[in-house]
């Protein structure tokens, strides 16, 4: 029997649109919500697979994103306009047949396994991805791997948060269904004097749920969410209000997380005070704009008391303004983004967020590590910090480049799986970042103060580092660490040059115990990076953290 499944056939002959949705993305009131309705992977390429290259590379913030050299003409660009030609992308001319949605069974789907002739469902609805194969960041190689299956596991484990319906409409085929039933002949009688068959698999351990309550006087109502795990701080929690509803979402250290998603009875303040104690409970303080007693919390809105695996988790974007934005380098911006309605949000270290906006009409994702200032203050948990660097003929970086004090762009919900109890109790902790790398690694910096570090920053020249001035500023008051630059093609240094290479890592890197080295660099650096620390240094993949940068 089939499933019944939203399956929407778009024009994909429209086009128009700007990078940046407009400002009113409030729908009802609520979050803004992909619109996709089969979830998501990364438009900047569908998955890699378990097991490849990519996944082993991996990325601090659960975020593989390695990618390989394009064929000039095969930018996510050149895909948006063929996508919009009207060519017959679908090979079948179409998803409807006899004006209903075409049904592709499962054994028709393992009949396109190859390069040439690739489908691939995704949330029960078939594509035709062949034409996408030389488009795909991370290498047809990598594509083919899922085609002839039902690749929603590795879509939703892997790259949830992009609407592939937008990025694949024009290569939409139809609906995904079981094949016809087949009877079984019924199993032998087992003889009434052997003794039942043993369980051949282990009981699984049972995740505690959450469960909340509130109390409140006249003036204030208290929300209190208790979450049975320890450890956790403000960094595994968002809160939101927004048109008088409250969205509480929390990212637990066991890859689990927890919706509430309540209409308040009556209005509230736009003050909104969260708190994490170190039992595990969550408490948010609401002021009322009228002090009177509430007959109670609310009305449940969608995914209320939602919980579940991280990665089956609805991601949810809200509107941010530029508060500040300014030049760090000929190429990087430093942004400050600031919630448009009220939000408490801190990101945990290593992880990310999605900005998302839209090109020639199609859904256009990116992601971006949140930075801390190494010095002076800032306002932790009411803005989000950013060092982006622009590609004049990016997709989307010229038009981030562009942005002014009051824009607006929606940003996702944290996202990644990276854990600060891998650098924890460490005798030594090594960093190697190459570029824009660097950015996972200032907000790590200030959380391994006393332990002795080194960080080989690699750059094309001295004009290229990354806040150069603030490294510098935070090593001179930071005895344990010890930053080294590595220039590629900078004149006149009498410093290191050159590219990784054992000649440079030779000079800091020793074969002591108890030690980790956490890498945030492009692919071909990560590759090099991690061949030399297992080959030459014998770091074991507990010793090695891979970012993407």
């Amino acid at each position: 029997m089939s499933e019944n499944i939203n399956i929407q056939v778009e024009d994909t002959g429209k086009k128009g649109g700007s990078l940046l949705k407009p400002p009113d993305m409030a729908v009802n009131g609520q979050p803004v919500q992909s619109k996709s309705s089969l979830s998501v992977p990364s438009p900047g390429g569908l998955f890699p697979l378990p097991n490849s290259p990519q996944l082993q590379s991996g990325s601090a913030t659960g975020n593989p994103r390695n990618k390989v050299g394009l064929k000039k003409g095969y930018s996510l660009m050149d895909w948006i306009r063929l996508s919009k030609s009207g060519k017959d992308l679908t090979g079948v001319g179409g998803p409807r047949v006899n004006g209903k949605i075409r049904e592709v069974t499962k054994s028709e789907l393992k009949k396109h396994k190859k390069r040439k002739d690739a489908w691939m469902a995704i949330n029960g609805a078939v594509y035709n991805v062949t034409a996408y194969m030389d488009f795909h960041p991370g290498g047809w190689d990598e594509l083919v791997k899922g085609a002839g299956t039902d690749a929603t596991n590795l879509f939703n484990e892997v790259h949830r948060w992009v609407n592939y319906e937008s990025l694949l409409a024009a290569c939409l085929v139809g609906k995904l269904v079981d094949d016809h039933d087949v009877i079984l002949a019924p199993p032998p009688p087992r003889s009434l004097d052997l003794p039942p068959p043993k369980p051949v698999i282990p009981p699984i351990p049972v995740r505690p749920v959450p469960t909340y309550d509130y109390f409140q006087s006249d003036k204030k109502i208290t929300v209190n969410i208790y979450t049975r795990r320890k450890g956790l701080s403000s960094d595994n929690v968002v809160t939101d209000i927004i048109d008088n509803a409250l969205r509480v979402v929390c990212f637990f250290p066991d890859d689990t997380g927890f919706v509430l998603h309540q209409q308040l009875y009556h209005s509230v303040e736009d003050n909104l005070i969260h708190r994490v104690g170190s039992g595990g409970k969550i408490e948010v303080e609401l002021l009322k704009s009228v002090a009177n007693r509430w007959q109670g919390l609310g009305n449940s809105l969608e995914l209320h008391s939602w919980f579940g695996e991280l990665k089956d988790m609805k991601v949810t974007y809200r509107r941010f303004k530029v508060k500040e934005t300014q030049q760090n380098t000929h190429d990087t911006r430093h942004l400050v983004l600031v919630p448009v309605h009220p939000t408490n949000i801190t990101v945990y270290p290593g992880h990310h967020v999605h900005f998302r906006g839209e090109r020639e009409g199609m859904e256009i994702v990116r992601s971006y590590t949140p930075v801390v200032p190494l010095e002076g203050t800032w306002n932790p948990g009411l803005e989000l910090h950013f060092l982006i660097k622009i590609y004049k003929d990016g997709v989307f970086t010229p038009t981030i480049g562009l942005l002014n004090e009051g824009d607006e762009v929606e940003v996702s919900d944290p996202t990644g799986n990276f854990k600060l109890s891998q650098i924890q109790n460490k005798d030594r902790i090594y960093f190697l970042a190459a570029g824009t790398g660097i950015t996972p690694v200032l907000r790590l910096l200030p959380l391994v103060q006393n332990t002795p570090t080194v960080l080989l920053n690699f750059n094309k020249t001295e004009k290229d580092v990354i806040w150069a001035e603030e490294l510098k500023s935070f090593a001179a008051k930071s005895p344990w660490l010890k930053i080294v630059d590595i220039f590629s093609d900078q004149p006149q240094y009498s410093g290191l040059k050159g590219r990784i290479r054992e000649e440079i890592l030779d000079l800091y890197i020793s074969k002591e115990n108890n030690r980790i080295c956490l890498t945030c660099g492009p692919p071909a650096f990560l590759a090099e990076a991690d061949r030399l620390l297992r080959g030459r240094y014998n770091f074991s993949s507990e010793e090695i953290h891979l970012f993407q940068g």
